[in-house]
C-alpha cells in the first residue's frame, strides 16, 4: 500500500476495516439523508407571584459629610415606612451605595489653565425589594415617595421559581413540534424514521414591567391619598424547539 494513502486498511479473517476516511464518509452520508424539520413553539401565561422594586435616595451637599448625613436620615425614614406597610427585613437589601464628588462645569470660553474643582458631593443609596406580597405594590411606592425616596424604578412582576414553568413550556413546545412533524409527514406521504436532532432554541420567562414614576409623583402631590392598586398580570413563558427527523423519502401517491 502506498504510504501516503488516506485510509489505513486492516485485514481480519477476510474482513477489510477502513480507519481514516470512514468517519468523514459517514458524516457525508448523514448529510444526504432525506429529512423533515419542524419548529415547535409554546406560550404559557402564568400569574406572577413575586414583585421586584428598586427605591433609592440621592442627596447633594457641599461636603461629603453633609450629603451622607442627609442621605442616612432620609433612607432611615424610607426603611421605616416600608416596614410600616408590611415589608419585612428579609425582603429588602442594599443594592447600591456610593459617594461621588461633583465637579465644576467647564465654562464656555475657558482659559487654557482652567481646571475643574470639586464643588460638592452626591450620595446614592438604593434598596432592592423582593417580596411575594403583590398586594403591597402601590403601598410600597407611595410609602417610599412620601418618606423621601427620589429614585423609584419600575416594578417587575415575575415568578419566584420560573424553572418549573420553563420546563412545562419546553415540554409543550416539543409536543407541538412532534404533532406538526406527524401532520406534515402524513400530508406529504412520507414516513418518520428517527430523530436526527432536537434543539432548544429558547426558553424564557418575561416579567410584567410597570413604570412607577407616575405613581410616586401622585403619592407626593397627594400625601393623604390612598395607595394606588397595581395589578400584577401574567408572566409570559415561551419556549422554542427545533426538531429534525430522518424520513424515508417521498412516496408517490
Amino acid at each position: 500500500m502506498n504510504r501516503f494513502s488516506h485510509a489505513v486498511m486492516l485485514f481480519f479473517g477476510g474482513v477489510v476495516l477502513c480507519g481514516f476516511g470512514t468517519a468523514a464518509h459517514a458524516a457525508a452520508q448523514e448529510q444526504e439523508l432525506p429529512r423533515l424539520t419542524v419548529r415547535g413553539e409554546a406560550i404559557l401565561y402564568v400569574p406572577a407571584d413575586q414583585l421586584n422594586l428598586r427605591v433609592g435616595v440621592v442627596t447633594v451637599a457641599e461636603t461629603a459629610e453633609a450629603a451622607l448625613g442627609e442621605n442616612t436620615e432620609k433612607m432611615d425614614r424610607v426603611v421605616k415606612a416600608l416596614l410600616r406597610v408590611g415589608l419585612t427585613q428579609g425582603e429588602y437589601e442594599t443594592s447600591q451605595f456610593q459617594i461621588q464628588p461633583r465637579w465644576s462645569p467647564r465654562p464656555r470660553q475657558a482659559p487654557a489653565e482652567w481646571r475643574p474643582e470639586i464643588v460638592g458631593y452626591s450620595v446614592t443609596n438604593s434598596l432592592n425589594i423582593r417580596t411575594r406580597k403583590l398586594e403591597l405594590a402601590g403601598k410600597l411606592i407611595g410609602a417610599s415617595a412620601k418618606a423621601g425616596a427620589n429614585e423609584i424604578g419600575a416594578i417587575l412582576f415575575d415568578l419566584a421559581d420560573p424553572r418549573q414553568y420553563r420546563n412545562d413550556a419546553i415540554e409543550a413546545a416539543t409536543a407541538n413540534a412532534i404533532a406538526d412533524a406527524r401532520s406534515l409527514a402524513g400530508a406529504a406521504s412520507v414516513r418518520l424514521l428517527r430523530v436526527l436532532s432536537l434543539t432548544l432554541d429558547q426558553a424564557v420567562a418575561t416579567p410584567v414591567k410597570v413604570q412607577a414614576g407616575a405613581y410616586a409623583e401622585r403619592a407626593v402631590l397627594a400625601m393623604d391619598a390612598p395607595a394606588p392598586l397595581i395589578a400584577s398580570g401574567d408572566v409570559t413563558v415561551r419556549a422554542h424547539v427545533l426538531l429534525v427527523y430522518q424520513i424515508d423519502g417521498l412516496i408517490e401517491p
